[in-house]
């Protein structure tokens, strides 16, 4: 199943990657990237196929669908082995367009309104939201990589 999580890039990529990885950033103007040693976390409880199709391919709208997330500023997105990555920092701003379009609001939901199909899709996309706004502000707060496992 798939899931987000925290962990160094060197448990991913292969050296000759991150040499790649780290050449390409210096180009888009990232000096280094922070280098954490903290375990393994596993962010959230795992996440449906489904579920994070339907959410990365509103991401994929954002040019954000990316399989690593880099707790950097940088533009675009970078494409190592058969890996994304982008910043974390995008992410955030992407997942907060998202807040508009899913309807997301920091207040109670109305839980008497008729719950059709489409509103059971939705309210699943936003449970997914909330799990990579923390993902990504875990990411920038531990400054490591954010994995997107599927």
């Amino acid at each position: 199943m798939p899931e987000l999580r925290l962990f160094p890039l060197t448990e991913k990529l292969s050296a000759d990657q991150l040499s790649k990885l780290m050449k390409e950033l210096q180009e888009l103007g990232v000096e280094e990237v922070p280098e954490s040693e903290a375990d393994d976390l596993n962010l959230e409880e795992p996440l449906s196929d489904d579920q994070l199709t339907d959410f990365l391919d509103r991401l994929e709208a954002h040019d954000l669908a990316c399989d690593i997330y880099l707790p950097v500023e940088f533009e675009a997105t970078i494409e190592v082995g058969d890996q994304n990555i982008g910043s974390v920092y995008a992410l955030i701003d992407a997942l907060e367009e998202l807040r508009e379009e899913l309807g997301i609001d920091d207040g109670a939901d109305d839980e008497d309104e008729e719950v059709e199909l489409e509103e059971v899709i939705i309210e699943q996309l936003r449970g997914v939201w909330h799990s990579f706004l923390r993902g990504a502000n875990t990411s920038v707060e531990r400054q490591l990589p954010l994995h997107v496992i599927s």
